[in-house]
């Protein structure tokens, strides 16, 4: 061996440092694990839930506890979820909370609403799985679908065995009976998070649409939520204002009879609050109901006769298609006068209807449709987004 002893003695040593830094190679992850489980991280991106009554979140160390509340129609509770950065390790043990790793990279949506909140935050790109996803009516979800990027399930059937093989990060469920959320107890055993999203069940238009935040709150995008769903608060609030200062409101009816009943909304419904918010008079205000009304045809039909406007015809896009369900429609004020209104301008070739998806997150773009609607004066430029005017053979 050439060379003083000295020199021979650090050749030894950094061949040893070497060897022991490619040997513990795997320790060094695990303890850059160990070292990230015992950082405190704080969220400085917050929201806050001013509108929906249905969720809220609140920020601790390490995690976000997100409260689904009274998720059900048939049972009062309140499903908590912890919410923590998928490298933090947390100590504590939560007794009755779902622990969901963050941010959510993949997901199976089973509702076309959640479409609406993902597009929002830019984000379309994690849902690969969608239960009825030829109803999309997003082109970027149908293209995805198209691509073999997203797994289709057919509607109102869950393959929990083909959800299994895919392993998604979160299937988001929108559950009416809490009976339904057993069908999903399988695979939350087999590790899948599921988390149930009540937004339908909000009763206000600014309500539903600021369920955003929630997604916002799996995906780190808080910020987002924030100027996004600020802008349409802020529309949605200018434009109820404005037509707060009418004095005439113009008297409503809404959609079709079926089978010897008429179905309307009731006083505290989400459709109601669009009506008195866009400046119209309906007959059913003073009920108390969320939900929807059982009415006589003949009742309804009583109101008919000198309604001003009549929105949301079931499927019909013509005034005969109307008239193909009774025609005794021909002798209503609104028939005579031409004020007929359908959401359904933008469907798909399938079927999908965008009023019930990004229609979720922009109550500002319908609102500015029933002023338009109903007071032509207040918005005379506005060019009809969601819905349109029902014309017949003879209308010009």
């Amino acid at each position: 061996m050439q060379g003083s002893p000295l020199r021979y003695f650090y050749l030894v040593l950094f061949t040893s440092f070497l060897l022991s830094a490619a040997c513990s190679g795997e320790k060094s992850r695990e303890a850059q694990a160990i070292r990230a489980s015992q950082a405190t991280v704080s969220f400085k991106d917050t929201v806050e839930v001013k509108y929906a009554s249905g969720f809220r979140i609140s920020y601790r160390d390490n995690y976000k506890l997100l409260e689904i509340l009274n998720p059900y129609q048939d049972r009062t509770d309140t499903l908590r979820y912890v919410l923590k950065p998928r490298e933090i390790q947390l100590d504590t043990t939560f007794r009755n909370a779902q622990v969901i790793d963050i941010p959510v990279r993949t997901m199976i949506a089973t509702s076309t609403t959640h479409i609406a909140l993902t597009e929002m935050l830019n984000a379309n790109e994690i849902i690969t799985g969608m239960v009825g996803a030829e109803y999309a009516y997003s082109s970027e979800i149908r293209q995805r679908l198209k691509q073999g990027k997203i797994t289709g399930f057919n509607q109102g059937e869950f393959n929990k065995e083909q959800a299994l093989a895919m392993q998604p990060d979160l299937i988001m469920v929108s559950a009416g009976q809490s009976s339904q959320f057993d069908d999903y107890r399988v695979l939350m055993e087999s590790g899948i998070d599921v988390l149930i999203n009540s937004e339908w069940l909000e009763t206000t238009p600014l309500g539903k649409a600021e369920w955003v935040k929630m997604m916002a709150a799996l995906l780190n995008k808080e910020v987002l939520a924030n100027e996004k769903f600020g802008k349409v608060a802020e529309e949605y609030e200018t434009l109820k204002a404005k037509a707060a200062e009418v004095k005439e409101k113009p008297l409503v009816i809404n959609n079709l009879p079926y089978k010897g009943a008429w179905f309307v909304s009731g006083g505290d419904s989400f459709t109601a609050r669009y009506l008195r918010d866009a400046g119209a008079d309906y007959p059913w205000y003073e009920n108390p109901s969320t939900g929807g009304l059982r009415k006589n045809f003949e009742v309804v039909y009583e109101v008919g006769l000198r309604a001003d406007v009549w929105i949301n015809p079931g499927a019909a896009a013509s005034k005969e298609e109307i008239l193909e369900k009774d025609a005794r429609f021909r002798d209503f004020e609104s028939f005579q006068t031409g004020r007929i209104y359908n959401n359904n301008k933008r469907v798909s070739e399938s079927g999908g209807n965008d009023y019930w998806e990004s229609g979720v997150v922009h109550p500002e773009r319908v609102l500015a449709d029933l002023i338009h609607i109903m007071h032509p004066g207040i918005l005379p430029d506005r060019n009809l987004y969601y819905y349109q005017k029902l014309y017949g053979s003879g209308d010009e």
